[in-house]
């Protein structure tokens, strides 16, 4: 069994040797690795290995998972032998991907891609919404919570759109944000649905500010595989 993982570490003094001696005594082979600093001021560990003995897929989450001070990120794991069998993934943990969104933000899309393509499909939508309302609100209370806060339309224009620019080119008209190359949805695929995570992004910053009562908002047209310009309406 071969496989290629991410963990990213808690703390700067834990490197790439502190990762890979313990797969080496849990009986894995190295094919690769490499380390590279995290902006939250850990590391990011990049391994290639394979199983040496019989080790199943669970033995191996396992074993990653206990690697102290580290959190799995992405998990692709290839049965090697099976000419035709597609990697198996982990599904990504919500938390650990919040914890890579926080240090890469906003270079996230790709983060949230993986987290997408780890989900099943019938998942997907409303972990991609949950996913982007706890980032939406969190971007809200970071950089826009303090002062008095703006009512609608005022706050699209001012916070809303700022905020957004941040992942993507984007206008707004009246009630309605426009992602033009939206980096969600560069798939074309019919089971994609990444720009889920825009719209709960979207409700979770506007529902942060105390000045807003409830909204809802909804993706009015998605631009995959066409003109790659994303509608999103705030009702």
């Amino acid at each position: 069994m071969k496989f290629s993982c991410a963990l990213e570490t808690s703390s700067e003094r834990i490197r790439l040797v502190n990762v890979i001696s313990p797969l080496i005594k849990a009986g894995y082979q190295l094919v690769s690795q490499k380390q590279e600093p995290s902006e939250n001021g850990g590391n990011i560990i990049h391994v290639i290995a394979r199983s040496l003995g019989s080790k199943t897929q669970e033995d191996l989450i396992d074993d990653l998972s206990s690697i102290e001070g580290c959190t799995l990120f992405n998990l692709e794991i290839d049965e090697e032998g099976g000419s035709s069998a597609a990697p198996a993934k982990k599904t990504l943990d919500e938390k650990s991907v919040l914890s890579a969104i926080g240090a890469y933000y906003p270079k996230i899309a790709d983060i949230v891609s993986q987290y997408e393509d780890s989900l099943p499909i019938e998942r997907r939508v409303t972990a991609l919404q949950e996913l982007g309302r706890k980032v939406g609100g969190g971007i809200y209370q970071r950089d826009y919570s303090l002062g008095s806060p703006l009512k609608m339309p005022t706050t699209i224009t001012r916070e809303l759109v700022p905020a957004l620019k941040g992942l993507s080119k984007v206008k707004a008209k009246n009630n309605v944000i426009y992602l033009i190359k939206c980096p969600f949805c560069k798939s074309s695929d019919h089971t994609h649905s990444g720009c889920h995570f825009i719209v709960g992004y979207i409700e979770g910053f506007l529902a942060s500010n105390p000045a807003i009562d409830v909204v809802q908002v909804e993706e009015t047209n998605c631009g995959a595989g066409s003109t790659n310009i994303c509608e999103f309406t705030i009702g």
